[in-house]
């Protein structure tokens, strides 16, 4: 019975044969050189996939158990390229992100067997969609080095566009770009729906070139509409003063010193935003968090978050901000903070007491 078995499977081609079973990408544990060296000594000379992760990069982990182990993920990858893998955060990764420069991940680097790079894809997706963009990416065309090409000759609005777009969307500085095309434009290029959302979106806030936009606020309110401007500019820094308020910035590597919180708390306090807004908060509290004075931000807690109603999603996540400063507070301080929930208890004792005598008026 055993002799049978086997000789049925050797029919079918399963036993000796590991990689007739469907499987995806295959990634090989080599260092670079050992990958470029095999890259180009295959049979038929193929590119390296270098997936470029961290170990807190939620992304970069579901891509690597949801995405990469599919069939068609294996299909495509593995007869054209030597696949490989590295923590930017240890070993031969750490050189592999400061030579290609990689800050945002999950990062997917395509080189030649030179090592040289052709282009890259950022971010995760679906395996048919990533598929699409590495073949996309695959195109003489589309690579970093034709763009740039294309600009360095004419350095226009046409080929700047592109060019800058493709810098960002790989997470790389396309500001010098962006700048130069600006002071090179005309009016109606500079101003344009296309130039503004990629300038302003990708700027970084108070760099050279943001400052440089603000200084026409105007034209690119006109262009624009102001309140979509205004949302780019918040949405710039909205994420980072939350982690600065709730003292987890060095987590993810953002840092910012007093005077340029102060700097972002002043510049949003000048655009016309909807004060009912209430995430806009978030700055005045980072900056009160900066400066360490508990004492004034508990002050503002009194004066404005306490009436932000608290069926607002991000009432209670001021508060649990201001929560978490308890622990270090003094007595004094521990106290105004007991004070400030126990207004806000009334106040929602207040309000259910109102809709209960509606309640009790219906009959």
């Amino acid at each position: 019975m055993r002799v049978f078995i086997i000789s049925i499977l050797l029919t079918i081609g399963i036993v000796g044969k590991p990689h007739a079973i469907a499987q995806g990408i295959v990634f090989q544990e080599l260092t670079l050189k050992q990958a470029m060296s095999k890259a180009a000594n295959a049979a038929d000379p193929k590119l390296i996939f270098v997936d470029c992760y961290t170990s807190w990069c939620g992304p970069c982990i579901e891509m690597a158990k949801q995405e990469f182990p599919k069939k068609e993920a294996g299909e495509f990858f593995n007869p054209k390229f030597v696949s490989v893998k590295f923590d930017i955060e240890k070993g031969e990764g750490i050189d592999i992100g400061k030579k290609y420069d990689v800050k945002i991940f999950p990062t997917f680097l395509i080189l030649d067997a030179k090592g040289e790079e052709i282009n890259r894809v950022v971010g995760k997706a679906g395996i048919e969609d990533f598929i699409e963009k590495v073949k996309g990416a695959m195109k003489p065309d589309n690579s970093m080095a034709s763009m740039k090409a294309a600009y360095e000759k004419e350095k226009n609005m046409m080929t700047a566009l592109p060019y800058a777009k493709a810098l960002a969307d790989n997470g790389r500085d396309a500001s010098a770009v962006l700048s130069e095309v600006f002071d090179r434009a005309q009016d109606f290029e500079r101003f344009s729906v296309d130039y503004l959302q990629l300038a302003l979106g990708t700027a970084e806030f108070g760099s050279p070139l943001f400052r440089k936009l603000l200084l026409d606020k105007r034209r690119i309110d006109l262009s624009l509409g102001e309140e979509v401007a205004n949302q780019i500019i918040f949405d710039k820094v909205r994420k980072h003063m939350y982690l600065i308020a709730n003292e987890t910035g060095a987590k993810y590597n953002v840092f910012y010193t007093p005077q340029q919180v102060e700097d972002i708390a002043y510049t949003i306090s000048l655009l016309k935003m909807d004060p009912m807004k209430y995430e806009l908060h978030l700055c005045r509290i980072a900056l009160y968090v900066v400066n360490k004075d508990l004492d004034g931000m508990i002050d503002y807690y009194k004066r404005y978050i306490l009436t932000v109603p608290d069926n607002d999603v991000f009432k209670g996540i001021m508060d649990g901000i201001l929560l978490t400063k308890a622990s270090k507070a003094t007595a004094a301080q521990k106290e105004a903070i007991k004070e400030y929930f126990q207004l806000g208890q009334k106040n929602y004792e207040r309000q259910v007491k109102h809709y209960q005598q509606h309640l009790e008026a219906i009959k």
